[in-house]
């Protein structure tokens, strides 16, 4: 009794862990100049090692490129970046986003804005 009680607890155990689910991303950024040049452009392009995801932002004008988090909610990935405080300069920059997740997910958000993510495009 106590053999198959171990080895019920074991299995549950063992199929409860999601050794397979993961966000791995590296982030790339280019200051671009003032913000008003802002172009609100986004381009995702898929690839087998996941998403590259290309955009540009308004960030503290000295902005650090580790200063973001990736997390997931659900089905939607979510990219924080820091918000400008009052008073700080600001500068544009040219993000590079490159995203490989496992499970699948539909939705990214990028700062403020929520995009629908659909093979082969947005």
């Amino acid at each position: 009794m106590i053999k198959q009680i171990f080895s019920i607890a074991a299995a549950v155990f063992l199929f409860s862990c999601n050794e397979g689910d993961f966000i791995n991303h590296t982030l790339v950024a280019e200051k671009a100049g003032s913000c008003a040049s802002a172009t609100g452009e986004f381009k995702m392009v898929s690839n087998t090692s996941g998403q590259r995801y290309t955009f540009d932002l308004c960030l503290d004008a000295a902005y650090n490129v580790k200063n973001y988090s990736v997390m997931r909610n659900a089905d939607t990935i979510m990219v924080i970046f820091p918000q400008v405080k009052n008073g700080e300069e600001t500068a544009l920059y040219n993000l590079t986003l490159d995203i490989d997740a496992k499970p699948r997910y539909n939705f990214i958000k990028l700062g403020d804005k929520l995009i629908a993510v659909v093979a082969g495009g947005y």
